[in-house]
């Protein structure tokens, strides 16, 4: 897997917090549109169908520090 930018692992965690991409976009002060293509960016780079198997993968791969 490529590793991720520090902007997708931010994401990342927000994900595996259960925020949606307008939640997301508001916590890190970017637009929806653009947490929705960091969210798709991170389901490619992780090879997974949807986010919440990118939620599971990342718990999985110790990507998110809890």
């Amino acid at each position: 897997m490529t590793s991720l930018t520090a902007r997708e692992s931010d994401v990342l965690r927000l994900i595996c917090d259960g925020l949606s991409n307008r939640e997301i976009g508001q916590t890190l002060h970017i637009a929806e549109t653009t947490a929705r293509d960091h969210v798709h960016s991170l389901i490619r780079k992780m090879n997974v169908r949807n986010r919440t198997s990118c939620a599971v993968e990342g718990i999985r791969r110790e990507l998110v520090s809890w």
